[in-house]
């Protein structure tokens, strides 16, 4: 009897822990898909692992919603690790309307993650998202999302990774029984 190799879909795999974890599951067997930002550093990581890959930046939505169209093509997905992220330094407004740090490490991986569900469901997934201990300084408050009150980097990336800690918690409330596992 063949064993059947994993698909695990990475976001931010392009570079950092993603391609850390990339290069460590494709080692295993996994068929590992890689998605990055940057074309260039997604190219190489894809090519030296043989790896599928999609390019994808997570301050468009418009990219969020044509990535997960194309990873609704798959038979199927073992594994979503929703790890793209990033700190900014200044205050921007992506084009969609939300602050740019709190959609790229949140929003984003989020709206991929209920674009996906169906297929995850189906495959019977598992949904990493990563967060970090900056979730502890996290305070959402849901009048200001945007932190359009006493806006700090360090503050817009603690409520994006404590809003993944929730997201993580809810997605195993609702879904548990579908057959989703979370981490």
């Amino acid at each position: 009897m063949t064993k059947t190799r994993k698909t695990v879909v990475i976001t931010g795999a392009s570079a950092g822990v993603g391609a850390a974890a990339a290069r460590r599951l494709s080692a295993e067997g996994a068929r590992v898909v890689i998605v990055g930002r940057d074309p260039r550093r997604t190219n190489a990581v894809a090519d030296e692992l043989d790896a599928d890959r999609h390019v994808a930046d997570f301050s468009k939505l418009d990219d969020v919603r044509a990535l997960a169209e194309e990873l609704n093509k798959l038979d199927r997905i073992d594994v979503l690790a929703n790890n793209a992220g990033g700190i900014f330094t200044t205050r921007e407004m992506t084009q969609d309307g939300f602050e740019k740090t709190f959609q790229v490490n949140h929003l984003a991986g989020f709206m991929l993650t209920k674009l996906l569900m169906d297929k995850l469901i189906a495959s019977r997934a598992s949904v990493i998202n990563t967060s970090s201990a900056a979730h502890y300084r996290g305070r959402l408050d849901l009048g200001d999302l945007n932190l359009e009150r006493n806006w700090t980097s360090w503050r817009a990336y603690s409520n994006g990774k404590l809003a993944n800690v929730l997201f993580t918690r809810g997605l195993h409330k609702h879904h548990v029984l579908d057959g989703i596992y979370t981490a």
